[in-house]
């Protein structure tokens, strides 16, 4: 493996700077190919470019890696593997010496991302600082990403706990203190207490907030916090082992809060009420649709009651079609047929236009059909043949033939929709009747 010497952090000394220029120690071409679909395929040819210098960060410390151009082409990733940062460059131009060793090239960072990872990172740090402070306990997980900004502490926060964090930390934006970061010389680190998630070889970099932090980190930060601009924890996830935080910052919480007001601002226009009173507003439309939700049900009930009782007493065989049921009534109303008509019995819900869902039952006073799974069965009795011999498949069957029907079950019970007119699907059961021996 070629040796190349420790890559110098340009974003240790200045985190605000966007362009630069380096040599290039090594560069790999590397060529692979992805399926696209069962027979086409797709090169994909990048460079491992490791530089004298750089200004991306790498992925580090529960960070992504910055993103950029370098020599023109896309940066889509940076790794660090010891002392040399190592970046991916993707070449959509498929060139065969993209980059040489010696070469100078230029470079530039995406700054609106970085300094989005700097609002985001520069916040967790007055978080973590202040219940460290205040609480004693530890950061013990972070992460952040394009998406999305977690910590995790080792203990318990109440609403109470939370709600000081969240007015405490955005006190210390609005202060607009310095953040100072550096590498501390052996002797000043021996005499300065500092928070640090892991054990660290080699120069260690501290992150100060006067009064509120301090800590060992490797990333960019803002100069001072009246740059984070606000600090928004918007989801709590209590744990057995403590509790995790997502939250955003800067831009980010920005974009966050003017989506939840265009939310809050639908709302309101939709139920007519002030946005601060849109949790009543909307409550009192839950209460309103459980209520009309109930009557339903009752509608229903009487509904199914008067087909049941429409169908003569003594007809074997019962097809109903009819609108405005739910699933729920369509089941009970086929259970009452079935336990008052001997052959076949079926409701078909929906119209010509819009097709319809279906149950059949095979009938006889034994025969049920459950309202919470497809099963049913006939009866035994003194170690006879079961009362019910019909099977409902036979007509499921043929409405797929002939309607295009789709849905399955058992013998006792089967259930589907099908896209077709009442008079065709009336058609196809007398034929599966007539055929059925």
């Amino acid at each position: 493996m070629l040796t190349v010497p420790e890559t110098v952090k340009l974003f240790d000394q200045n985190a605000y700077a966007e362009d630069f220029s380096a040599t290039v120690l090594s560069a790999e071409r590397i060529v692979k190919t992805e399926k696209k679909g069962k027979k086409k395929k797709k090169e994909i040819v990048t460079w491992e470019v490791i530089l004298d210098r750089t200004l991306f960060f790498p992925e580090e410390g529960g960070q992504t890696p910055d993103t950029g151009v370098l020599g023109g082409y896309p940066v889509t990733d940076v790794q660090l593997e010891g002392n040399v940062i190592r970046h991916t460059v993707l070449d959509n131009c498929g060139e065969d010496e993209l980059f040489a060793v010696g070469q100078t090239v230029s470079g530039r960072i995406d700054f609106a991302r970085r300094f989005s990872n700097m609002q985001n990172h520069s916040g967790e740090h007055i978080l973590s600082g202040l219940v460290h402070g205040r609480f004693g306990y530890d950061n013990v997980g972070f992460h952040l990403s394009d998406n999305t900004v977690t910590l995790d502490f080792n203990g318990p926060l109440t609403e109470e706990d939370i709600l000081w964090l969240e007015q405490t930390a955005n006190r210390v934006v609005w202060d607009n203190k310095e953040i100072r970061a550096w590498y501390p010389d052996p002797e000043e680190l021996k005499k300065t207490v500092y928070r640090s998630k892991k054990e660290i070889d080699g120069p260690l970099r501290l992150v100060e907030i006067p009064g509120v932090d301090m800590c060992a980190c490797c990333a960019p930060h803002v100069r001072r916090t009246g740059e984070i601009g606000l600090i928004k924890i918007i989801r709590i996830l209590r744990e057995r082992s403590g509790i995790r935080l997502t939250i955003l910052c800067g831009s980010r919480a920005l974009a966050y809060m003017q989506t939840l007001q265009k939310a809050a601002e639908d709302v309101s226009h939709l139920t007519n009420m002030p946005r601060e009173e849109i949790a009543a507003g909307t409550a009192r439309i839950l209460e309103d649709n459980d209520k009309l939700r109930q009557r339903e049900a009752q509608l229903e009930a009487m509904m199914t009651a008067v087909l049941a009782r429409s169908v003569p007493p003594g007809q074997k065989e019962v097809f109903l079609f009819a609108e405005g049921l739910g699933n729920l009534a369509q089941r009970r109303l086929v259970n009452t047929l079935c336990e008052s008509h001997e052959g076949y019995c079926g409701v078909w819900i929906g119209n010509d236009q819009d097709g319809y869902r279906y149950i059949i039952g095979a009938g006889t006073e034994s025969s049920k059909v459950s309202g919470d799974s497809t099963e049913g069965a006939g009866t035994e009795g003194n170690g006879a043949e079961p009362a019910n011999t019909r099977d409902a498949r036979v007509l499921n069957a043929c409405l797929h033939k002939a309607c295009g029907a789709r849905g399955g079950g058992s013998p006792a019970m089967v259930q589907g929709s099908v896209m077709a007119a009442e008079a065709e699907i009336r058609r196809a059961l007398e034929e599966a009747l007539y055929e059925r021996p």
